[in-house]
């Protein structure tokens, strides 16, 4: 809930009306936020749906609306190793992918991620999708927000 959300909530209190019920709903919100964790990871586009290779990011079936999974190697653009482990115990996770030709796809996490091996399979839920797709060897950011459980 946005912040423009919330005040909506709050009509003019010059005549003390303010509901119980939409206060409640205001500060259960504002504590979710307070309790949601975020970070980017970077990594190359590999434009092949099978096994993203070292330092790759894959969708299948593809970048889009269709897509519903999103394939991570353990191992980012940088060299980090991901554990997924707070990937997986996050609550309300959102994905973000932001490719250098502007594109951004946003999507949810459906399930946990299945371990497979050098990579993960995370199956998502595409949300919007807009600009051209990445090309193969494209950068491309992976932002995840979640919610501490």
């Amino acid at each position: 809930m946005e912040l423009d959300e919330m005040l909506a909530l709050l009509p003019d209190n010059s005549t003390g009306a303010i509901d119980a019920a939409d206060l409640r709903t205001i500060v259960t919100e504002l504590y979710g936020q307070s309790q949601t964790v975020g970070q980017v990871f970077g990594f190359t586009w590999q434009a092949s749906t099978t096994n993203p290779s070292n330092g790759r990011a894959t969708m299948d079936p593809t970048w889009g609306l269709n897509g519903t999974t999103l394939r991570l190697n353990n191992t980012t653009d940088s060299g980090l190793t991901l554990t997924f482990d707070v990937l997986d115990s996050l609550l309300d996770v959102r994905l973000v992918l932001v490719g250098a030709n502007d594109s951004v796809l946003h999507a949810t996490k459906t399930g946990p991620s299945v371990n497979q091996g050098t990579y993960r399979d995370i199956p998502i839920a595409v949300q919007s999708a807009t600009g051209s797709p990445p090309i193969n060897n494209e950068k491309v950011s992976v932002v995840v927000r979640g919610v501490l459980p």
